[in-house]
């Protein structure tokens, strides 16, 4: 009897801890126990100096020189602080959640592969420190949870090692430019503008204006002949400074603006005026921009309660944007590009031809 009981109690013994073992191979990987992937980077995060993100096709360097964070494939423009600190951030805050393929021809199909590859997808991103390099993995796919609960995951490998891993985190890299600066630099409503001149070269100077915002701007001195174009071509003009996305960003000496393709001036009704110069280079329009105040501009005072806000005055305005744009060459969007070189042919027509009874 006693024999019985002891062989009972043995093979229920079993069954539970075969069971506890199915059910562990059984759960969520999003349930099991992490571990970081760059255990010692979270006390070191301060000590990143330098960031780079490689693929097959590029390579982008941030370096905080000396204290600010700039970008050297762009002349050392600065980047955006936020963006560098949330990478390095969620560099730090990867865990691994398991291991998968060691089988290079399985690399691709989690974007793992190697970035200078053949139509590789991945990006090598590496945190260094004054060239001592703090963490550096390839970046490949997302990995999005069948369950609506789970969390996304991320394929990642080290680029020593052979194994693939799926880490638990966020993490978006890219070695455009443009994805790491501030692409909206000026934002001037066009009801704000007054006057627009344009000075292409070897053309006829353009000169539009109007006497109050909720006019519609005028173009003067029409040619003999001629009549103005539509009020929507026409009015487009005012948009001159409204809502610049740039594609791109070089030094301004790297540019020849001795002799501009366009040249434009802005005149705003509170005083705030807009030099603008534009030069096509290498299948590009370039543009540089500078601001200041009229000396003549009226000065009005209103008086605010406690807490609100005074608007900006055009001194001020004009010194904020010139300390963003200053020794610096914008390009620019297609849209903008266009509206920046129109010419005198463009902005009048040829009168409608008058009907006869």
């Amino acid at each position: 009897m006693n024999n019985r009981r002891i062989i009972v109690v043995v093979l229920t013994v079993i069954v539970v801890a075969a069971a506890v073992f199915v059910s562990q191979q059984r759960a969520p990987e999003t349930s099991r126990e992490k571990t970081a992937l760059f255990p010692e980077l979270a006390e070191r995060v301060n000590d990143v100096s330098e960031l780079v993100v490689r693929d097959g096709q590029s390579a982008l360097t941030v370096r905080l020189v000396p204290d600010n964070w700039s970008i050297a494939e762009a002349d050392n423009y600065p980047a955006l602080v936020d963006k560098v600190k949330q990478t390095v951030l969620a560099v730090s805050d990867l865990q691994v959640i398991a291991g998968k393929t060691d089988d290079p021809d399985l690399y691709k199909r989690l974007g793992v592969e190697d970035p200078d590859s053949k139509g590789a997808t991945s990006h090598l991103l590496t945190l260094a420190k004054n060239g001592d390099v703090l963490a550096e993995l390839v970046v490949g796919k997302t990995r999005r949870s069948k369950s609506a609960a789970g969390a996304p995951g991320l394929y990642v490998r080290i680029p020593d090692q052979q194994q693939a891993l799926l880490v638990d985190g966020r993490l978006s890299v890219s070695a455009d430019i443009i994805d790491w600066i501030k692409r909206d630099i000026i934002d001037i409503e066009g009801d704000r503008v007054n006057a627009v001149r344009l000075r292409p070269a070897g053309g006829t100077e353009v000169v539009l204006n109007r006497d109050q915002p909720a006019d519609d701007l005028a173009l003067q001195d029409i040619p003999e002949g001629k009549e103005q174009a539509s009020e929507y071509l026409v009015g487009r003009m005012a948009s001159v400074l409204e809502n610049i996305y740039v594609e791109g960003v070089k030094k301004e000496n790297s540019i020849d603006f001795s002799t501009p393709d366009s040249s434009i001036d802005v005149t705003t009704f509170d005083g705030l005026t807009a030099d603008i110069e534009v030069v096509k280079s290498g299948g590009n329009t370039f543009a540089r921009f500078s601001f200041a105040a009229q000396e003549t501009a009226d000065e009005t005072s209103a008086e605010t309660g406690a807490g609100e806000e005074t608007e900006p005055t055009p001194e001020q305005e004009a010194e904020t944007l010139n300390s963003l744009v200053r020794g610096w060459a914008y390009r620019l969007s297609a849209s903008k590009a266009e509206l920046y070189n129109q010419t005198l042919s463009d902005l009048v027509r040829d009168p409608a031809p008058e009907e006869t009874e």
